[in-house]
């Protein structure tokens, strides 16, 4: 049975009287790619707010592994490993890649005060900042300022950033927006190799590369999931199909 990194219990979040975020209970898996799809306004990226502490839930609870993270902040949910990447690149513009990710690696170090230690660290530091650029496919692209990079390598480096620190959850929104279609495969092919040792949460509105990574689904609409499952199960859902995927983009 696969180990559950984070769970919701009756996850709620409302905005005066709109639910954006209407009694949620899921599970993340480690090994899986979790897509989570819906029309606009549907609640997913609330969603992902509140799993990152963004937002603070106005009712239910929120675990990380056996913890409960629900009165953490943003920041502390990091250290404990949350990492999330935006809908809007996060990086910095006039540093170089491998600045930009060994930046994201030293934010989440534990802070050493012995002379000792602190070699270590920076040892320990350049080691992971490689390793996550490495798997982002950017070790040619190291050197290069990150305003020089295009779109679909901002991303990359985006991704690299939030591996780099070692997560035991990666919360993705949109992390295809804007690409064309080379970089959108490159992407595709990178999301792919996140699920190994973690569980990730991917919300995206291409369906072509929801379908060819996720491993579970579930679609939210007007803040509630109307259904989660295997993929095959969830397009033949008929109030999926009524509500939101429709005939034509499910392919059938």
């Amino acid at each position: 049975m696969a180990e559950i990194a984070m769970r919701t219990a009756t996850l709620s979040k409302r905005f005066g009287g709109l639910a954006a975020v209407n009694d949620v209970s899921l599970e993340f898996a480690v090994g899986e790619i979790h897509a989570v799809i819906g029309p606009n306004g549907a609640g997913k990226t609330t969603l992902v707010n509140l799993l990152s502490g963004d937002f603070k839930p106005t009712s239910g609870d929120i675990f990380l592994g056996e913890k409960n993270v629900t009165a953490l902040a943003a920041d502390r949910r990091g250290l404990l490993g949350i990492g999330r990447s935006y809908q809007k690149t996060t990086i910095f513009p006039d540093a170089t890649v491998f600045e930009n990710v060994r930046l994201a690696v030293q934010a989440h170090a534990p802070s050493a005060t012995a002379l000792l230690a602190r070699a270590v660290t920076e040892q320990d530091l350049r080691a992971r900042t490689s390793a996550a650029l490495a798997t982002a496919g950017l070790n040619a692209r190291a050197g290069v300022h990150a305003n020089t990079l295009s779109h679909g390598e901002q991303r990359q480096l985006e991704i690299a950033m939030v591996i780099a620190t070692d997560p035991k959850v990666v919360l993705l929104d949109e992390p295809l927006a804007g690409m064309s279609g080379s970089e959108s495969r490159d992407m595709v092919e990178l999301i792919k190799t996140l699920r190994h040792g973690r569980a990730v949460l991917l919300v995206e509105h291409d369906m072509d590369a929801v379908f060819a990574v996720a491993d579970k689904l579930t679609v939210m609409a007007d803040g509630k999931v109307i259904a989660s499952g295997a993929p095959e199960d969830v397009r033949r859902h008929p109030a999926v199909r009524a509500a939101y995927l429709g005939v034509e983009t499910l392919h059938t």
